[in-house]
């Protein structure tokens, strides 16, 4: 709306020219044609439906009435013609536009060698140009914004729910497994399955507010928990980290304790914590099956976890263990201490 009143107000530049040919007692037709050039060019402008042929049309009506209005039109038509070009062209057709429309000012002032005209309209086409392209600029990154926004949201959603569904699940399992023989720990389980919901809402909630920083000591243990309750034996190696580093690797301790859980049939996972030649790494190895004999996955997850990791900085690195099994490794730069 903005613009078309812009646009809108841009004819008062007509007044120039038309005043001109009011002193001089000009015929109707000039009137009309003037009338017919502004309405062609509102529309080319604000309609959003405009053709190359109608930029064309207007071209030649800023021609033809050059003769009976003299340099006051060239100078005005050049800039409604250049304007309506910017709207309609791509920037190689824009700009070949107001090439051709400058030439033809500068032709038509030739007699009169008012420099000028041409010179300002130049200046008037590059300026325009310079406006677009950082026009152009602001909308991708307000899309790139926009995307980014909703990968880490969908990033979050798959951490947070695959983590919590994964272990929920295998105590749900476990509980009507007990049911019958062990009902004080069935129920046990249960209250333990009540309270990864209310985390995982919570957790959702954080996300959906836009912060989302976990604690690495809390999933450490988070991880050990559901480890153990898979039947997975768990060692922990964990030297201090500086806090700067903690947030991610926790992610990634969380995302590899689901996908151990998930899809490697382990009896043993060991979780190294520490820094060494200035990067905080976290590795953890299991037993079970190599990166071959698991189940396919679409991998979101990792995916995930490699863009969270190299948006800082770090590296993400999954494959066979040293001896058998799977080994994940993720490590970060730090510049201090922790």
């Amino acid at each position: 709306m903005r613009r078309k009143v812009w646009h809108l107000a841009s004819l008062a530049f007509l007044a120039w020219p038309l005043s001109s040919l009011a002193e001089g007692g000009a015929e109707v037709w000039p009137m009309a044609g003037v009338a017919a050039f502004a309405a062609l060019y509102l529309w080319i402008v604000c309609s959003g439906r405009a053709a190359w042929w109608q930029v064309a049309i207007l071209g030649a009506g800023a021609a033809a009435l050059t003769p009976v209005l003299g340099e006051l039109w060239v100078f005005a038509a050049q800039f409604y013609v250049i304007t309506a070009a910017a709207v309609v062209f791509e920037r190689r057709a824009r700009l070949a536009v107001c090439a051709v429309s400058v030439a033809a000012a500068a032709a038509a002032i030739l007699p009169s060698r008012q420099w000028w005209i041409p010179l300002l309209a130049a200046m008037y086409a590059v300026a325009l140009d310079a406006f677009i392209q950082l026009e152009r600029a602001r909308a991708r990154a307000e899309r790139l914004a926009v995307e980014n926004e909703r990968l880490r949201f969908a990033r979050d959603m798959h951490d947070i729910l695959g983590h919590n569904l994964s272990v929920m699940t295998l105590k749900s399992q476990l509980a009507a497994r007990l049911a019958g023989t062990d009902p004080e720990r069935a129920r046990g389980e249960m209250r333990q399955v009540e309270e990864l919901s209310r985390q995982a809402l919570e957790d959702v909630r954080d996300a959906v507010a836009g912060y989302r920083a976990l604690s690495l000591d809390e999933e450490l243990a988070n991880a050990r928990r559901a480890l153990e309750s898979a039947g997975v034996r768990v060692e922990v190696t964990a030297d201090q980290v500086p806090v700067a580093a903690q947030s991610l690797l926790a992610w990634v301790i969380r995302e590899g304790a689901t996908n151990v859980v998930r899809h490697s049939r382990a009896a043993w996972c060991g979780i190294r914590l520490g820094v060494a030649d200035r990067l905080a790494y976290v590795e953890m190895a299991d037993d079970g099956r190599g990166p071959h004999e698991r189940d396919p996955v679409r991998g979101s997850g990792l995916r995930g976890l490699a863009e969270r990791l190299e948006a800082a900085g770090g590296t993400l690195r999954c494959g066979a263990g040293p001896g058998q099994g799977y080994l994940l490794r993720a490590a970060l730069p730090v510049t201090g201490t922790a």
